[in-house]
């Protein structure tokens, strides 16, 4: 996007001043700023493990990882963030003041390492995830909502490019054949995780107000091109969130544009059709699975289910430890596996589940506490005239709420699910701060 360098002062902006044109190297600091944080968001995108960095065996069906490659790229990263950070310091802690509640979760992780059982891993872990949660502050102090939104676009774009780029160059590493479901994966390390990934970076296109000439086809053309990565992926998972998010956004988009009275009704209605809609799946969801390949198990989901909350009885208010649990070294894995008959058994499936292990039931009320303060910020800023970056957040906080039923994890320190939540409650409450500071005056 050639408007990144257009107007370096201003980080995205789209207006060229002639007058007062900005020096050369400050437009040079500029587009190295843009395609610095480009390369960190797209690290985030993937998890820290792009598809290329595994070698898959003859058959397929597993992989190696990356090994020092791996490892040197996220310190580079984790590097990368801090600089960006240094020159802004005094406005993140300013921010970070302002909305302290971001950081409880995070220490929260740092505390248990004192009885996790890897502490070497979880002290390290919550150290990094504590940067990540520190770099959403830094997104939002460091860029207006406009730019903030620009820069997403990009990202999006580039790992969506790179993601077809690899696929034709590298095949092997951009096409799943880890499941009898053959699907793209891109540079993602599973096709599940590029198809939900995808969703939650097409988001910004709905809200995002395109500029210059044929600007509706811009917009329609970026969505349609992440839509194109998301069907190829053939996950069903990606596909259901796709549907789903799509509706969310464009029927706020429409309650957007009706009178108080008229949404006030509307948002009372539409609850009970809702409830509606999920009694006749639930009465329907087994023909409902077997119509997205699944089994009524939802793939042996269920039995995870079960079986987790065997270790969950031992540590159940403070957890095995923040990314701890998960090692080969801790022995309630392996009772785990035993106990569902799956050696290979690696995660909880749930997202509530899997914090309830790491940070036990304090860390999952906080999580809570955390979600309710930003669905609050939310309703607080859905009117008639908000704007579109607002609709973003609230997308983003829909996507988070998602994950509560699906198998995402919360507060996973090389994800960009969970700096992007972060940035949308900022975001969030500093909308609302404006609109009350609005109506007082």
């Amino acid at each position: 996007m050639a408007t990144f360098a257009a107007a370096p002062a201003r980080f995205g902006g789209t207006r060229t001043v002639r007058a007062q044109q900005p020096p050369a190297d400050a437009s040079i600091l500029s587009l190295l700023l843009t395609y610095a944080l480009t390369g960190v968001l797209i690290f985030l995108a993937v998890r820290g493990a792009f598809s290329f960095m595994f070698a898959p065996t003859a058959n397929g069906q597993t992989a190696s990882e990356g090994g020092p490659a791996q490892l040197l790229l996220s310190f580079f990263v984790l590097l990368t963030m801090v600089a960006v950070m240094l020159p802004v310091c005094n406005r993140i802690w300013f921010s970070v003041q302002q909305h302290w509640p971001l950081l409880v979760l995070p220490a929260w992780a740092m505390v248990t390492s004192v009885w996790s059982v890897s502490a070497y891993r979880t002290f390290p872990t919550s150290i990094v995830v504590l940067i990540l949660t520190l770099f959403a502050f830094y997104l939002q102090v460091r860029f207006s909502p406009r730019q903030l939104m620009q820069l997403f676009v990009f990202a999006a774009l580039m790992a969506t490019l790179l993601s077809f780029l690899t696929v034709a160059v590298l095949p092997s590493a951009g096409i799943d054949h880890k499941n009898s479901t053959v699907g793209i994966e891109g540079i993602y390390s599973q096709k599940n995780i590029c198809a939900v990934t995808t969703v939650e970076l097409m988001t910004v296109g709905f809200c995002y107000a395109f500029r210059g000439r044929n600007a509706p086809l811009k917009q329609i053309g970026f969505i349609v091109f992440l839509t194109i990565l998301v069907i190829g992926t053939a996950a069903r998972t990606g596909w259901i969130l796709y549907v789903v998010t799509v509706g969310f956004i464009l029927l706020l988009k429409f309650l957007h544009r009706l009178m108080p009275l008229e949404r006030f009704v509307v948002t009372w209605f539409l609850p009970s059709v809702g409830f509606a809609l999920a009694w006749v799946v639930f009465l329907n969801a087994v023909p409902i699975l077997h119509f997205l390949g699944k089994d009524p198990t939802l793939s042996g989901r269920t039995g995870v289910w079960r079986v987790v909350f065997l270790s969950i009885v031992r540590r159940p208010w403070t957890g095995f430890g923040y990314g701890a649990f998960w090692i080969g070294a801790n022995p309630e894995v392996q009772r785990l596996a035993t106990a569902i008959g799956d050696p290979h058994l690696s995660n909880a499936e749930n997202g509530v589940l899997q914090l309830w292990l790491e940070l036990g039931l304090i860390g999952v009320l906080l999580l809570f506490a955390l979600l309710f303060r930003t669905c609050r910020n939310a309703v607080r800023c859905f009117r008639s005239n908000t704007p579109g970056y607002a609709i973003w957040y609230m997308s983003i906080l829909f996507i988070t709420l998602l994950s509560l039923v699906d198998g995402n994890k919360f507060m996973l320190w090389s994800s960009i699910d969970w700096m992007m939540y972060l940035m949308a409650d900022i975001g969030l409450a500093n909308e609302a701060k404006r609109l009350k500071a609005l109506r007082s005056a």
